[in-house]
């Protein structure tokens, strides 16, 4: 393919016990807040500063090694082979999300990063009758490519992705996306963190 947009969608096993820790952080985080929390992309809702991931918990530091882990294996699979090895470090910024119903986030890119994405710690209780409730979706950086008339292909120019306590997603910063408004009971909690590869010199 040409120009493709990479997307990395991995499920995290065994995260039970991180997500209901991340999740209890979180939600003591926000309620000892003094204000409605930062103000990004969110209408409605409440954001963490984006400090996250120096925080000194436990669970943070695991997702901080999962967010590396990843970075790191998706930037060794596009770097172009120049016969010398190549050494990265990254910086990372994260802050967390939670959304009650009727919270939602507009179309938004994450700038003066490489790499964008998300970690979901729990999936709220939303309203089965509501289609895209909650999603987030990705949408196709090329203008023209509503052009294309057969449906559901490859090339479909709407991409939404399940919230599913575990998963974590990776795509370029520059790519636009939204996350649609949730309807429903408990909060919906999420992770989001933009990563910046530097290449160190050896």
């Amino acid at each position: 393919m040409l120009f493709g947009t990479i997307l990395v969608v991995h499920d995290w096993p065994e995260s039970q016990e991180l997500n209901a820790q991340l999740a209890q952080l979180l939600l003591e985080k926000e309620k000892k807040s003094d204000s409605q929390g930062m103000h990004r992309s969110n209408a409605g809702g409440w954001q963490s500063s984006g400090n996250l991931i120096t925080w000194n918990e436990p669970s943070v530091k695991e997702l901080k090694t999962r967010i590396e882990t990843l970075v790191f294996n998706l930037t060794d699979q596009i770097i172009r082979d120049e016969g010398k090895q190549r050494q990265f470090r990254l910086i990372i910024d994260a802050w967390g999300n939670i959304n009650r119903d009727g919270d939602y986030n507009v179309v938004h890119t994450h700038p003066n990063c490489m790499w964008s994405g998300v970690y979901y710690v729990t999936e709220g209780n939303p309203d089965p009758s509501r289609p895209q409730n909650g999603l987030l979706e990705l949408i196709d950086p090329r203008e023209s490519a509503n052009y294309i008339q057969v449906k559901n292909t490859i090339l479909d120019a709407r991409q939404f992705v399940e919230n599913v306590p575990g998963r974590m997603i990776l795509w370029p910063s520059w790519l636009k996306h939204m996350v649609h408004p949730y309807k429903g009971s408990e909060e919906r909690i999420s992770i989001a963190y933009n990563v910046t590869v530097v290449e160190e010199t050896l």
